[in-house]
């Protein structure tokens, strides 16, 4: 039954729904997504995901300190890491290292840790001065990270909580080992 007032079928009113498609559709005819900064239109293959999907996948993953999306957390994974309900295992602090020295501080690191089972870790990089732009180390860790020989043990990076050292440390999850080495 139709609502007081409206009969059903009646093409006035689904003349007026038409006008609204049309008229939508139309001022959305030459709307380009933007790219991911929010920067110039990105070129749409035609059979990409929705627009609704992609803001979905954004509000569902962490920030990342890479740009890279691959290795963001998901919201349960990393608001359990901040409110300490998975424990930290080992923690590496690269303050006053040289960036080989740092380079090669967390690859033993993330070595040792993954051969004694240990996955939840935390990398300390120090928040870097104004005068090196923010921090090498801060910007070059997460990529040695996801870029080098660590990447097929790793499920996640991002910035740690401010009570673990905020924009100036890293929360990183690693795999499980599937034999570790005893020795």
């Amino acid at each position: 039954m139709a609502p007081e007032g409206r009969v059903d079928g009646d093409p006035e009113e689904e003349e007026v729904a038409m006008d609204d498609e049309a008229a939508w559709a139309q001022a959305m005819a030459d709307v380009q997504p933007l790219d991911d900064d929010g920067g110039a239109p990105v070129e749409s293959d035609g059979g990409g995901e929705g627009l609704a999907e992609r803001f979905r996948q954004r509000q569902d993953a962490t920030p990342t300190v890479t740009g890279d999306t691959t290795f963001a957390f998901d919201r349960r994974t990393y608001e359990r890491l901040k409110e300490g309900h998975i424990a930290i295992e080992g923690e590496v602090d690269l303050h006053n290292c040289t960036q080989e020295e740092a380079f090669t501080t967390v690859n033993k690191f993330l070595d040792e840790a993954w051969f004694e089972g240990r996955r939840c870790l935390l990398v300390i990089t120090g928040k870097g001065t104004a005068r090196d732009g923010g921090g090498v180390l801060r910007s070059d860790v997460p990529r040695w990270i996801t870029e080098g020989s660590h990447r097929d043990r790793l499920i996640g990076i991002g910035p740690a909580d401010p009570r673990h050292g905020g924009d100036g440390a890293l929360y990183v999850l690693l795999r499980r080992a599937r034999d570790p080495v005893i020795g």
